[in-house]
């Protein structure tokens, strides 16, 4: 098997690219990652360059602007990023003949009328910003690659940057003493990169490649506070005592774009499909336990 992976240097790709690395049923594989420090993935030449050089089986498309601020502010650069390097990227794979996966969001649907057990593959998106737009574009384009699968996941956790990874911004913020404010009537199920990593490989090693969409989140519901509180005191509980969150609603905040109040998934058909997720919880403790700590800081946990 050959594996092409976009956006390599990102939290879900540096997730992916080490749980390829160590699972037995990619052994041998030749995998090939690529960053913006390689080239512009709007780039059609550079893309169909890079992807016809490789021929790889199957392209994961990662690469991505997933904040929406950055997408309010720079339409360009999100159109540029997340739909042209979509098309590039899709359009290369309908060259060489490659499977494509693309993953999109839990922001494509606007929280309105939500099923009660969480949005399933079949409902209809109605996306609220820039950055939620672009990303159903991506998948509609991706739909005209052949075998195409659309994985879409939610709320992201397990990086190394704050800007867009909530359980360590939480973390590092209470380590620099500051007060933190956190939504607690906004819910999703929060994701931790390895297991999605994991969900990945399983679904790219199927006998029979599964097309369409799935849903891939951690199993159970939160809040923007519920996370960050669980998880500070998972890291550190006298760090969570002298620093804990405080509870917000979703209309203190003035947000740049619009965002969903809720949009659980339903992960049914990724259950059907033989891969459970572990609970958000479980995965927050496994994720704590890595995190790297100061050098002063004692482990009382």
């Amino acid at each position: 098997m050959r594996l092409y992976i976009t956006g390599a240097d990102g939290s879900l790709g540096k997730a992916l690219t080490q749980e390829l690395s160590t699972d037995p049923r990619t052994a041998g594989w030749t995998v090939q990652g690529v960053s913006v420090t390689d080239f512009d993935i709007g780039d059609e030449a550079a893309v169909l360059a890079s992807v016809e050089s490789f021929r790889p089986d199957t392209v994961l498309h990662l690469a991505a602007i997933s904040i929406v601020a950055p997408c309010e502010t720079d339409p360009g650069l999100a159109l540029r990023v997340n739909v042209s390097g979509v098309h590039q990227v899709a359009e290369a794979c309908r060259r060489v003949g490659s499977k494509m996966v693309y993953i999109s969001s839990d922001y494509v649907f606007d929280g309105a009328g939500a099923p009660e057990d969480g949005y399933r593959e079949t409902d209809v998106p109605n996306p609220l910003s820039v950055y939620a737009l672009t990303k159903l574009a991506g998948e509609q384009i991706a739909a005209h690659v052949p075998e195409h699968l659309v994985v879409r996941t939610s709320w992201l956790f397990g990086g190394a940057a704050e800007n867009n990874d909530d359980v360590l911004a939480t973390i590092r913020a209470a380590e620099r003493g500051e007060q933190q404010k956190l939504i607690d009537d906004q819910y999703s199920r929060p994701t931790y990169t390895v297991d999605l990593a994991r969900a990945l490989i399983h679904l790219i090693t199927l006998d029979e490649f599964p097309t369409g969409t799935v849903h891939a989140a951690n199993e159970g519901w939160a809040t923007r506070y519920e996370l960050g509180a669980y998880a500070l005191s998972q890291y550190d509980p006298k760090l969570n005592a002298d620093h804990p969150p405080t509870a917000i609603s979703f209309d203190e905040c003035e947000f740049v774009g619009g965002r969903p109040r809720f949009s659980a998934f339903n992960t049914d058909r990724l259950a059907g499909l033989g891969f459970a997720m572990p609970d958000w919880r479980d995965a927050v403790n496994r994720h704590c336990a890595v995190l790297p700590r100061p050098a002063t800081q004692e482990r009382t946990i």
